[in-house]
């Protein structure tokens, strides 16, 4: 059956102003993007959704590609929601098939279209979560990690205290503002809110007569804060204490305070931890997520990711080990792009860091418990191939 542009016009247009549409302008407004694209035989990525449409609409911010992604990932449903009710005799079927931006228009088989049902998103992200921890706990076994060496003494409390240990993965926070009047939403991403409860706390930007703001069910881990797990995995295999995956967003002050915790984040969502930076020579400007700065006794140097040419990074990564006012251990690892925190991971889980340490920094006669540690990282796309200290201080 050969489809006509006049059938496939029409179709749009009924979709469109069907009721599983009627509350989300940006829905329409992005299958319509697609259908002209379409039209003219344009290949559409990510990137072009969130430049033409998203930043025209004032709903991107930072030009993060992710929530174009999520916004098809919502079509996508949708879609499959109005064949499942209102389309379900209708002779031509649209697809958008996974991990492309182009709709298809095939015709349906019997009156029945073949749309496959939809998967929730909270769904897909704990599948995925249970198939990453799976693959680490995989990955873990084959290296057959031994049993006795030398203790590195960045991990020795973790070890050997008889604690539990919070192992928190950064992932950024979305949360979406609602108009009360029409019904419609946009995502938002702030680098300055990373909870629920910094959310609450933040400035009202928009009336709360006519707005309504609440934590949207997106989210995703970083890769560069996944990549860097092996390593961490391979350096505390030896404890018997339990250790408990969390994600940024569903950890608190109180749970930092009272329990030995290994936070690996991005400068983009390192939340409620910047505080405990205060302790130390390191902070990060609030505007600017790609930078760091470094405050030493005479100046403060500024340290911030660059893109030499295609695919070549250098990006910076930091370590700080502090104690909390509990009386427990925490450690902040943070980078700003997609190679740091992998480098610095392998750097400081590696068994001769210590004499490395003690012997570029001769003024510690013992590797410090606390300290701060800061290095350059460069590499090819996502693998790093080169990791140089540039900053090391005790902070005992």
């Amino acid at each position: 059956m050969n489809i006509s542009e006049a059938e496939k016009q029409k179709l749009i247009h009924k979709i469109i102003n069907d009721k599983t549409f009627s509350r989300s302008e940006m829905l329409r407004d992005l299958l319509s993007y697609l259908f002209k694209a379409h039209q003219n035989g344009e290949k559409v990525k990510a990137i072009n959704i969130a430049i033409d449409l998203l930043q025209r609409k004032g709903e991107l911010k930072e030009n993060d590609e992710t929530i174009a992604r999520v916004y098809m990932h919502k079509l996508r449903t949708k879609l499959v929601d109005y064949y499942n009710k209102e389309g379900k005799t209708e002779k031509v079927i649209i697809e958008i098939p996974k991990g492309k931006y182009e709709l298809i228009f095939q015709s349906a088989t019997n009156g029945k279209n073949k749309s496959p049902k939809s998967v929730p998103f909270k769904t897909v992200l704990y599948l995925a979560s249970l198939l990453l921890l799976l693959n680490l706990t995989i990955l873990a076994l084959f290296y057959g990690f031994p049993k006795h060496k030398p203790q590195n003494p960045i991990w020795a409390e973790y070890l050997s205290d008889q604690e539990d240990i919070n192992l928190m993965l950064a992932n950024p926070f979305f949360y979406t503002i609602r108009n009360l009047e029409n019904d419609s939403t946009f995502v938002v991403r702030n680098f300055n809110i990373n909870s629920e409860e910094e959310l609450a706390k933040s400035p009202i930007l928009f009336s709360q007569d006519k707005y309504e703001n609440k934590e949207s069910d997106i989210s995703y881990f970083a890769n560069n804060n996944v990549s860097s797990l092996p390593a961490l995995f391979k350096a505390l295999c030896t404890t018997s204490n339990k250790i408990h995956l969390k994600s940024g967003d569903k950890i608190n002050l109180e749970n930092i305070k009272a329990n030995n915790t290994i936070a690996i984040t991005s400068l983009k969502s390192i939340g409620i931890f910047r505080e405990f930076l205060t302790q130390t020579s390191i902070r990060i400007p609030h505007k600017n997520s790609l930078s760091l700065s470094l405050i030493t006794e005479t100046d403060t140097l500024n340290y911030s990711a660059i893109k030499a040419y295609d695919d070549f990074y250098t990006d910076y990564a930091f370590i700080v080990k502090v104690p909390t006012p509990n009386g427990k251990v925490l450690s902040i690892l943070s980078d700003s792009h997609s190679i740091g925190n992998k480098g610095l991971m392998e750097l400081i889980t590696s068994d001769n860091l210590e004499k490395v340490i003690l012997s570029k920094y001769p003024q510690n006669k013992d590797f410090p418990t606390y300290f701060e540690l800061l290095v350059k990282v460069s590499g090819y796309q996502e693998q790093n191939l080169n990791t140089e200290i540039i900053h090391f201080k005790s902070l005992d």
